[in-house]
């Protein structure tokens, strides 16, 4: 459309001169035979430009949009990092109550073990003081009944008491009336029973390791497995005593009577039987003062000592 323009204004201009050069002559004369159609000429030049059109109007403006709402002022880098740490500071705080609470109870249970502890060590320092009065009480009733003991002994009848398990130890009951008595088990290291009468009496497994029973009366008594190593029975009346199985090591039975005694299986290594009588004694298994067995000898020990 643009090029059109141009070639319009100059066909224009054109005409208008072509309108000029018309005079007023005569009447035009008959017309000649056409002649031949010329060469065209050469190509005119381009016309003038023709003039900008006019701008057209600019269009209307369009409505402003409506302002949004102001944002809200930021925080700067430190501000944030700040209120950061502050959360932190807040969260290890809050670490720390739960922590102090945890300790708080730990103290509260490590309290009430102390006073498990507390309460059972109490308990103990009672027992213990229960033990030491018993042991004490137990001390002074041995004490009274041995001074008992030793102030009845020519006095009072003790037949038939039961001694068993008694500390007679070192104790002395020289010439005591202990006829028929229990003092199976009984600690009679080194006590005096001099002279002392133990008819029918039961010394089943009684220790008399250094006991002296010099002159005393064991008539029928019965010291099965009784020690009575390096005890003194000199003139001692053993007349069917129950000697079986006893330790008689290094004994002194010098002068003893041991009619119809009983020792089987007994040990007399080392024993003094000088003058004892030993009628009937009944060898078994027995172990002679000068260590050969019975059972070797003839079933005695009366050329054995």
């Amino acid at each position: 459309m643009s090029q059109l323009k141009p070639m319009i204004i100059v066909m224009l201009m054109l005409t208008s001169a072509l309108a000029g050069c018309t005079g007023t002559d005569g009447a035009q004369g008959t017309s000649g035979p056409q002649g031949d159609i010329g060469e065209q000429g050469p190509s005119g030049q381009n016309g003038i430009e023709g003039m900008d059109g006019q701008d057209g109007m600019d269009g209307q403006d369009g409505m402003d949009g409506q302002d949004g709402m102001d944002g809200q002022d930021g925080m700067d880098v430190y501000e944030s990092r700040i209120a950061e740490l502050e959360a932190e500071l807040e969260n290890l705080n809050a670490t720390i109550v739960i922590l102090l609470s945890n300790i708080s109870g730990m103290e509260e249970e490590l309290d009430a073990v102390d006073n498990v502890i507390e309460m059972y060590y109490m308990m103990f320092l009672q027992m213990q003081y229960q033990i030491n009065n018993i042991s004490s009480d137990l001390t002074t009733a041995t004490t009274d009944l041995m001074n008992e003991i030793n102030w009845v002994n020519q006095t009072v009848n003790w037949a038939y008491m039961d001694l068993s398990f008694a500390d007679l130890s070192f104790a002395d009951l020289t010439g005591a009336n202990l006829s028929n008595v229990d003092l199976s088990n009984a600690d009679l290291v080194y006590a005096d029973l001099n002279g002392a009468s133990l008819q029918f009496a039961n010394l089943y497994e009684a220790d008399l390791y250094y006991a002296d029973l010099s002159n005393a009366d064991l008539y029928y008594a019965n010291l099965y497995y009784a020690d009575l190593d390096n005890a003194d029975l000199s003139n001692a009346n053993l007349i069917y005593a129950n000697l079986g199985y006893v330790d008689l090591g290094n004994a002194n039975l010098s002068n003893a009577n041991l009619i119809y005694a009983s020792l089987g299986f007994a040990d007399l290594t080392g024993a003094n039987l000088t003058g004892a009588d030993l009628t009937n004694v009944q060898w078994y298994n027995t172990i002679c003062p000068d260590g050969t067995n019975s059972d070797d000898n003839g079933n005695t020990c009366a050329n054995n000592l």
